[in-house]
Protein backbone atom coordinates (compact mmCIF):
# COMPACT_ATOMS: atom_id res chain seq x y z
CA UNK A 1 0.00 0.00 0.00
CA UNK A 2 3.12 2.40 0.12
CA UNK A 3 3.09 5.28 -2.63
CA UNK A 4 -0.76 5.44 -2.27
CA UNK A 5 -2.10 8.76 -1.66
CA UNK A 6 -5.70 9.89 -1.63
CA UNK A 7 -5.20 12.03 -5.17
CA UNK A 8 -4.18 8.42 -6.22
CA UNK A 9 -7.83 6.98 -5.45
CA UNK A 10 -10.83 7.19 -7.57
CA UNK A 11 -12.80 9.27 -7.80
CA UNK A 12 -15.65 7.64 -5.96
CA UNK A 13 -13.67 6.75 -2.98
CA UNK A 14 -12.39 9.99 -2.84
CA UNK A 15 -15.92 11.35 -2.37
CA UNK A 16 -17.43 8.46 -0.32
CA UNK A 17 -14.13 9.49 2.75
CA UNK A 18 -15.80 13.30 2.00
CA UNK A 19 -19.38 12.88 2.54
CA UNK A 20 -18.25 11.50 5.78
CA UNK A 21 -16.72 14.78 7.24
CA UNK A 22 -18.35 17.23 9.13
CA UNK A 23 -18.72 20.82 7.27
CA UNK A 24 -16.74 22.25 9.74
CA UNK A 25 -13.49 19.69 8.23
CA UNK A 26 -14.66 20.26 5.05
CA UNK A 27 -13.64 23.92 5.47
CA UNK A 28 -10.19 23.02 6.66
CA UNK A 29 -9.72 20.41 3.94
CA UNK A 30 -10.70 23.44 1.06
CA UNK A 31 -7.85 25.91 3.10
CA UNK A 32 -5.39 23.01 2.57
CA UNK A 33 -5.90 21.52 -0.41
CA UNK A 34 -7.39 23.12 -4.02
CA UNK A 35 -7.61 19.90 -5.15
CA UNK A 36 -10.37 18.91 -2.17
CA UNK A 37 -11.28 22.36 -2.52
CA UNK A 38 -12.45 21.96 -6.41
CA UNK A 39 -14.25 19.00 -5.30
CA UNK A 40 -16.08 20.04 -2.19
CA UNK A 41 -17.18 23.08 -4.19
CA UNK A 42 -18.81 21.14 -7.71
CA UNK A 43 -22.44 21.27 -7.25
CA UNK A 44 -22.60 17.01 -7.94
CA UNK A 45 -20.16 16.86 -4.49
CA UNK A 46 -23.32 19.25 -2.96
CA UNK A 47 -26.08 17.32 -4.03
CA UNK A 48 -24.18 14.01 -2.82
CA UNK A 49 -23.30 15.38 0.62
CA UNK A 50 -26.80 16.61 1.24
CA UNK A 51 -28.11 13.31 0.43
CA UNK A 52 -25.96 11.26 2.63
CA UNK A 53 -27.45 14.20 5.63
CA UNK A 54 -30.88 13.84 4.70
CA UNK A 55 -31.14 10.44 5.42
CA UNK A 56 -29.45 11.21 8.79
CA UNK A 57 -31.25 14.14 10.33
CA UNK A 58 -30.54 16.50 13.20
CA UNK A 59 -32.66 18.65 15.70
CA UNK A 60 -30.97 22.33 16.15
CA UNK A 61 -31.34 23.91 19.21
CA UNK A 62 -31.05 27.92 19.44
CA UNK A 63 -30.92 30.26 22.18
CA UNK A 64 -29.81 33.77 23.19
CA UNK A 65 -27.47 33.91 26.16
CA UNK A 66 -26.66 37.29 27.44
CA UNK A 67 -25.77 36.00 31.60
CA UNK A 68 -22.74 38.21 30.86
CA UNK A 69 -23.82 41.04 28.93
CA UNK A 70 -24.46 44.77 29.67
CA UNK A 71 -25.61 45.51 25.91
CA UNK A 72 -27.82 43.77 23.38
CA UNK A 73 -24.49 44.10 21.21
CA UNK A 74 -23.23 41.57 23.77
CA UNK A 75 -25.28 38.98 23.48
CA UNK A 76 -24.69 35.09 22.38
CA UNK A 77 -26.11 33.59 19.69
CA UNK A 78 -25.77 29.66 20.62
CA UNK A 79 -26.66 26.59 18.47
CA UNK A 80 -26.70 22.69 19.65
CA UNK A 81 -27.21 19.71 17.52
CA UNK A 82 -27.54 16.21 17.58
CA UNK A 83 -28.89 13.24 15.23
CA UNK A 84 -32.00 12.07 16.19
CA UNK A 85 -30.56 8.54 15.73
CA UNK A 86 -28.78 9.12 19.01
CA UNK A 87 -31.75 10.58 21.00
CA UNK A 88 -31.37 7.43 23.94
CA UNK A 89 -27.69 7.62 23.98
CA UNK A 90 -24.72 9.87 24.61
CA UNK A 91 -24.87 13.05 22.67
CA UNK A 92 -21.50 13.32 20.61
CA UNK A 93 -22.61 14.37 17.64
CA UNK A 94 -22.71 17.87 18.82
CA UNK A 95 -21.87 21.57 17.66
CA UNK A 96 -21.67 24.79 18.59
CA UNK A 97 -21.23 28.34 17.67
CA UNK A 98 -21.41 31.83 18.84
CA UNK A 99 -22.69 35.19 16.85
CA UNK A 100 -23.24 38.55 18.98
CA UNK A 101 -26.39 40.33 18.73
CA UNK A 102 -30.02 39.46 20.01
CA UNK A 103 -31.27 37.52 16.93
CA UNK A 104 -34.68 35.89 15.77
CA UNK A 105 -34.09 32.22 14.38
CA UNK A 106 -36.10 30.98 11.16
CA UNK A 107 -36.55 27.50 10.97
CA UNK A 108 -33.30 25.51 8.94
CA UNK A 109 -33.64 24.99 5.58
CA UNK A 110 -31.22 22.62 3.89
CA UNK A 111 -28.81 23.12 6.71
CA UNK A 112 -29.14 26.90 6.49
CA UNK A 113 -30.68 29.33 9.27
CA UNK A 114 -31.69 32.65 9.31
CA UNK A 115 -31.29 35.47 11.56
CA UNK A 116 -32.89 38.27 12.29
CA UNK A 117 -31.66 40.92 14.49
CA UNK A 118 -34.49 41.76 16.70
CA UNK A 119 -35.44 45.44 16.78
CA UNK A 120 -33.03 46.06 14.01
CA UNK A 121 -32.80 45.82 9.86
CA UNK A 122 -29.88 43.60 9.69
CA UNK A 123 -30.30 39.71 8.60
CA UNK A 124 -27.80 37.43 8.62
CA UNK A 125 -27.54 33.63 6.96
CA UNK A 126 -25.65 30.84 9.09
CA UNK A 127 -24.53 27.46 8.47
CA UNK A 128 -24.20 25.80 11.73
CA UNK A 129 -21.96 22.76 10.78
CA UNK A 130 -19.20 25.06 9.08
CA UNK A 131 -19.51 28.06 11.48
CA UNK A 132 -19.43 30.24 9.11
CA UNK A 133 -21.83 33.72 8.96
CA UNK A 134 -23.13 35.90 5.78
CA UNK A 135 -24.44 39.43 6.50
CA UNK A 136 -26.89 40.14 4.09
CA UNK A 137 -27.50 43.89 2.23
CA UNK A 138 -29.19 46.04 5.50
CA UNK A 139 -32.70 46.79 4.60
CA UNK A 140 -33.64 50.30 4.54
CA UNK A 141 -35.90 51.22 7.02
CA UNK A 142 -36.09 53.84 10.02
CA UNK A 143 -36.88 53.20 13.77
CA UNK A 144 -40.67 53.02 13.50
CA UNK A 145 -40.64 50.31 11.31
CA UNK A 146 -40.75 46.69 11.82
CA UNK A 147 -38.99 44.28 9.83
CA UNK A 148 -40.09 40.33 9.63
CA UNK A 149 -38.26 37.83 7.71
CA UNK A 150 -39.04 34.05 6.00
CA UNK A 151 -36.73 31.83 4.77
CA UNK A 152 -37.18 29.56 1.63
CA UNK A 153 -35.59 27.43 -0.85
CA UNK A 154 -36.19 26.96 -4.73
CA UNK A 155 -35.60 23.38 -5.81
CA UNK A 156 -36.00 23.99 -9.29
CA UNK A 157 -33.64 27.15 -9.56
CA UNK A 158 -31.39 25.85 -6.13
CA UNK A 159 -32.09 29.09 -4.86
CA UNK A 160 -32.20 30.47 -1.59
CA UNK A 161 -34.20 33.53 -0.85
CA UNK A 162 -35.36 35.94 2.05
CA UNK A 163 -38.91 36.93 2.12
CA UNK A 164 -38.93 40.64 4.01
CA UNK A 165 -42.18 42.52 5.12
CA UNK A 166 -41.52 46.35 6.23
CA UNK A 167 -44.72 47.71 8.39
CA UNK A 168 -45.45 50.89 9.90
CA UNK A 169 -47.33 50.45 13.12
CA UNK A 170 -49.67 53.26 12.15
CA UNK A 171 -50.03 52.53 8.47
CA UNK A 172 -50.14 48.70 8.58
CA UNK A 173 -51.84 48.64 5.26
CA UNK A 174 -49.27 50.00 3.32
CA UNK A 175 -46.52 46.69 4.04
CA UNK A 176 -43.78 46.67 2.31
CA UNK A 177 -42.78 43.74 0.53
CA UNK A 178 -39.08 42.58 -0.11
CA UNK A 179 -36.97 39.76 -1.52
CA UNK A 180 -33.65 39.24 -1.88
CA UNK A 181 -31.83 35.62 -3.67
CA UNK A 182 -28.92 34.61 -1.45
CA UNK A 183 -25.54 33.98 -2.96
CA UNK A 184 -22.71 31.89 -1.71
CA UNK A 185 -20.68 35.16 -1.06
CA UNK A 186 -20.36 39.17 -0.02
CA UNK A 187 -19.51 39.91 -3.48
CA UNK A 188 -22.28 38.27 -4.88
CA UNK A 189 -25.44 39.05 -3.57
CA UNK A 190 -27.93 40.98 -5.01
CA UNK A 191 -29.74 43.79 -3.75
CA UNK A 192 -33.37 43.59 -1.87
CA UNK A 193 -36.55 43.47 -5.00
CA UNK A 194 -39.69 45.02 -3.96
CA UNK A 195 -42.82 42.70 -4.56
CA UNK A 196 -46.56 43.43 -5.48
CA UNK A 197 -48.75 41.51 -2.54
CA UNK A 198 -52.64 42.00 -3.47
CA UNK A 199 -53.12 40.63 0.35
CA UNK A 200 -51.91 43.35 2.93
CA UNK A 201 -50.17 41.53 5.72
CA UNK A 202 -48.09 40.98 8.42
CA UNK A 203 -46.38 37.57 9.34
CA UNK A 204 -46.74 36.79 12.69
CA UNK A 205 -44.55 33.61 13.01
CA UNK A 206 -41.88 31.96 10.83
CA UNK A 207 -43.70 29.59 8.74
CA UNK A 208 -42.81 25.98 7.14
CA UNK A 209 -41.42 25.79 3.81
CA UNK A 210 -42.64 22.64 2.18
CA UNK A 211 -41.53 21.96 -2.03
CA UNK A 212 -40.51 25.60 -2.72
CA UNK A 213 -43.60 27.16 -0.65
CA UNK A 214 -43.38 28.96 2.27
CA UNK A 215 -46.67 28.96 4.57
CA UNK A 216 -46.98 30.86 7.53
CA UNK A 217 -49.86 33.21 9.94
CA UNK A 218 -50.43 36.55 9.25
CA UNK A 219 -52.42 39.23 10.39
CA UNK A 220 -54.50 41.89 8.10
CA UNK A 221 -54.68 45.98 9.04
CA UNK A 222 -57.23 45.02 11.33
CA UNK A 223 -55.63 42.81 13.93
CA UNK A 224 -57.79 39.72 12.10
CA UNK A 225 -55.57 35.99 11.69
CA UNK A 226 -55.41 34.50 8.08
CA UNK A 227 -52.95 31.92 6.62
CA UNK A 228 -50.92 33.07 3.84
CA UNK A 229 -48.11 31.04 1.10
CA UNK A 230 -45.43 32.80 -1.24
CA UNK A 231 -44.22 30.48 -3.87
CA UNK A 232 -40.51 30.72 -3.35
CA UNK A 233 -40.02 30.29 -7.65
CA UNK A 234 -42.69 32.84 -9.01
CA UNK A 235 -42.25 34.93 -5.98
CA UNK A 236 -46.14 35.58 -5.40
CA UNK A 237 -48.39 35.00 -2.45
CA UNK A 238 -51.79 33.65 -2.03
CA UNK A 239 -54.97 33.35 0.76
CA UNK A 240 -55.14 30.30 2.16
CA UNK A 241 -58.38 29.64 3.26
CA UNK A 242 -58.38 28.21 6.93
CA UNK A 243 -60.01 24.82 8.32
CA UNK A 244 -63.47 24.50 8.69
CA UNK A 245 -64.37 25.21 12.36
CA UNK A 246 -61.09 26.96 13.20
CA UNK A 247 -60.86 30.59 14.82
CA UNK A 248 -57.41 31.60 13.95
CA UNK A 249 -58.24 34.75 16.29
CA UNK A 250 -58.22 32.54 19.30
CA UNK A 251 -55.21 31.15 20.61
CA UNK A 252 -51.48 31.41 19.22
CA UNK A 253 -51.50 29.23 15.60
CA UNK A 254 -48.35 28.38 14.02
CA UNK A 255 -46.91 25.76 11.45
CA UNK A 256 -44.97 22.69 11.80
CA UNK A 257 -43.75 20.04 9.41
CA UNK A 258 -45.79 16.42 10.49
CA UNK A 259 -44.36 13.91 8.16
CA UNK A 260 -43.53 15.50 5.72
CA UNK A 261 -46.55 17.83 5.21
CA UNK A 262 -47.30 21.68 6.46
CA UNK A 263 -49.37 20.90 9.93
CA UNK A 264 -51.02 23.74 11.82
CA UNK A 265 -51.10 23.17 15.93
CA UNK A 266 -52.16 25.96 18.32
CA UNK A 267 -49.48 26.99 21.72
CA UNK A 268 -52.58 27.33 24.14
CA UNK A 269 -53.35 25.07 27.16
CA UNK A 270 -55.76 23.73 24.70
CA UNK A 271 -53.15 22.60 22.64
CA UNK A 272 -53.55 19.11 24.57
CA UNK A 273 -57.37 18.35 25.29
CA UNK A 274 -56.81 15.43 28.66
CA UNK A 275 -59.67 12.66 29.08
CA UNK A 276 -61.68 12.97 32.45
CA UNK A 277 -58.95 10.29 33.83
CA UNK A 278 -55.79 8.45 33.40
CA UNK A 279 -54.07 11.77 32.30
CA UNK A 280 -53.76 10.23 28.50
CA UNK A 281 -53.88 13.32 26.32
CA UNK A 282 -54.97 14.38 22.45
CA UNK A 283 -52.64 16.32 19.87
CA UNK A 284 -54.63 18.20 17.52
CA UNK A 285 -53.18 19.37 14.34
CA UNK A 286 -54.89 20.41 11.01
CA UNK A 287 -52.78 19.31 7.67
CA UNK A 288 -52.51 21.13 4.83
CA UNK A 289 -52.98 19.58 1.54
CA UNK A 290 -51.99 21.34 -1.28
CA UNK A 291 -53.35 25.22 -1.20
CA UNK A 292 -56.90 24.62 0.14
CA UNK A 293 -57.67 20.97 1.47
CA UNK A 294 -57.55 20.31 5.20
CA UNK A 295 -57.82 17.34 7.09
CA UNK A 296 -58.21 16.95 11.02
CA UNK A 297 -55.64 14.77 12.90
CA UNK A 298 -56.09 13.94 16.15
CA UNK A 299 -53.47 11.28 17.77
CA UNK A 300 -53.74 9.90 21.61
CA UNK A 301 -51.06 10.31 23.38
CA UNK A 302 -51.36 7.49 26.04
CA UNK A 303 -50.23 9.02 30.00
CA UNK A 304 -48.89 12.01 29.16
CA UNK A 305 -49.66 13.81 31.95
CA UNK A 306 -48.32 11.19 34.01
CA UNK A 307 -44.78 11.23 32.00
CA UNK A 308 -44.38 14.78 32.03
CA UNK A 309 -45.44 15.54 35.32
CA UNK A 310 -42.23 16.05 36.77
CA UNK A 311 -41.49 18.89 34.45
CA UNK A 312 -45.17 20.48 34.79
CA UNK A 313 -43.43 23.95 35.36
CA UNK A 314 -42.37 23.91 32.17
CA UNK A 315 -43.83 24.34 28.20
CA UNK A 316 -44.08 21.95 26.29
CA UNK A 317 -44.46 22.46 22.23
CA UNK A 318 -45.28 20.23 19.68
CA UNK A 319 -42.30 20.48 17.24
CA UNK A 320 -42.80 17.70 14.69
CA UNK A 321 -41.48 14.46 14.16
CA UNK A 322 -38.26 12.57 13.68
CA UNK A 323 -37.31 10.45 10.47
CA UNK A 324 -38.46 7.36 12.11
CA UNK A 325 -42.03 9.21 12.92
CA UNK A 326 -42.00 9.97 16.82
CA UNK A 327 -43.25 12.99 18.07
CA UNK A 328 -41.17 15.05 19.55
CA UNK A 329 -42.23 17.75 22.33
CA UNK A 330 -39.61 20.37 23.54
CA UNK A 331 -39.65 22.73 26.45
CA UNK A 332 -40.05 26.56 25.84
CA UNK A 333 -36.98 27.64 27.97
CA UNK A 334 -33.91 25.96 30.07
CA UNK A 335 -34.17 24.98 33.37
CA UNK A 336 -32.31 25.99 36.23
CA UNK A 337 -29.18 23.62 35.13
CA UNK A 338 -29.25 24.94 31.71
CA UNK A 339 -30.91 22.05 30.02
CA UNK A 340 -33.99 21.50 27.63
CA UNK A 341 -36.42 18.56 28.03
CA UNK A 342 -36.87 17.03 24.94
CA UNK A 343 -39.86 13.99 25.06
CA UNK A 344 -40.07 11.95 21.97
CA UNK A 345 -43.44 9.59 21.49
CA UNK A 346 -44.00 6.61 19.86
CA UNK A 347 -47.26 5.83 18.59
CA UNK A 348 -47.67 2.20 17.91
CA UNK A 349 -45.43 1.55 21.11
CA UNK A 350 -47.33 4.07 23.00
CA UNK A 351 -43.64 4.73 24.22
CA UNK A 352 -41.84 7.96 25.57
CA UNK A 353 -38.52 8.99 25.33
CA UNK A 354 -36.77 11.62 27.23
CA UNK A 355 -33.58 13.64 26.09
CA UNK A 356 -31.57 15.99 28.18
CA UNK A 357 -29.56 18.43 26.04
CA UNK A 358 -27.28 20.34 27.72
CA UNK A 359 -27.14 23.84 26.34
CA UNK A 360 -24.09 26.07 26.24
CA UNK A 361 -24.46 29.84 28.28
CA UNK A 362 -25.73 30.61 31.89
CA UNK A 363 -27.19 27.98 33.04
CA UNK A 364 -29.40 29.61 35.94
CA UNK A 365 -31.51 31.99 33.53
CA UNK A 366 -34.28 30.29 34.31
CA UNK A 367 -36.21 33.27 31.12
CA UNK A 368 -33.57 31.88 28.57
CA UNK A 369 -36.02 31.00 25.49
CA UNK A 370 -35.22 28.08 23.30
CA UNK A 371 -36.43 27.45 19.60
CA UNK A 372 -35.89 23.56 18.55
CA UNK A 373 -36.11 22.39 14.64
CA UNK A 374 -36.52 18.60 13.63
CA UNK A 375 -35.18 17.52 10.42
CA UNK A 376 -31.73 19.87 10.10
CA UNK A 377 -29.24 18.32 8.15
CA UNK A 378 -25.30 19.04 8.09
CA UNK A 379 -24.72 21.59 4.57
CA UNK A 380 -21.63 21.64 3.05
CA UNK A 381 -22.35 24.91 1.24
CA UNK A 382 -19.71 27.61 1.89
CA UNK A 383 -21.01 30.96 2.71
Amino acid sequence: MEGITFESLPQEIRNEILIRLSPNTLVKCISVSKKLAATIRTKSFKELYLTRSMGRPRELFATIDDKDATTPSEYQVLFRSLHQDQISGEQRHMISISLQGEFMFSPPVRGLVCLQEKNKNRVVICNPGTMKFLDLPMVEADETTKITTQFGYDEGEDEFKVLCTKTKPKTPWENEYLVLTVGVGPGDQEPWRRLVCNVPHTPVHHGVCDRGVLYYRATKSDKSNIIMSFDVRNETFRLIPSPQDVDLNKGFWRFVNYDGKPALVVDETNEFVYEPSGGDAYLEMWELHGYSRWSKNSILIRNWRGYAEDEIKHVYRFRGTTRTKQLVFATIMVNEEGSLVVIYYDIPTETFTRSMVQLLGGGDDEFRFVDTFVHHVDSPMLI
